[in-house]
């Protein structure tokens, strides 16, 4: 009994220890590789849409608009690990449709920034995105909303 209890504690510690042990030889573990990956990347931790603003917050976040709401606004909460100044595009585009240039948005060298797009709400009635895209243009976050007359 006694001898099964450290072989399992020697195999538990030899698992744990493996990680330790390769970073040494300059490898990463898989996982721990895939973590650094994905943190370094720019990304989109919410998308609020809304009609209406107060001091750069969407004052009730809805889906649904009116060509009555004249304007939509998307407030774009970006994470920036690395630190760069780089730019988004954020575009309204119809479900299915082409993409659409939309504006370019500067993020400055900050880990987290806020910024908002502004779109008129008198596209022709239908499902729509609000699309974030990459300077280079890879989609990292959509939205999806509908607009009525």
């Amino acid at each position: 009994m006694f001898a099964s209890k450290i072989r399992h504690a020697l195999t538990t510690a030899t698992i744990l220890a493996l990680p330790l042990w390769a970073a040494s030889f300059g490898a990463s573990p898989p996982l721990a590789a895939a973590q650094e990956e994905a943190s370094t990347e720019l990304s989109v931790s919410e998308v609020q849409l809304g009609s209406a603003l107060e001091r750069g917050r969407v004052q009730t976040p809805t889906t649904s608009f009116t060509h009555a709401d004249g304007r939509i606004y998307a407030v774009v909460q970006v994470q920036n690990p690395t630190r760069a100044e780089t730019r988004v595009r954020v575009s309204l585009e119809r479900v299915d449709g082409p993409a659409r240039s939309g504006v370019l948005l500067d993020i400055p060298a900050r880990p987290r920034y806020r910024t908002v797009a502004r779109f008129v709400a008198r596209q022709a009635p239908g499902r729509y995105r609000v699309v974030v895209r990459t300077e280079e243009g890879v989609e990292i976050s959509s939205t999806e909303l509908t607009i009525a007359e």
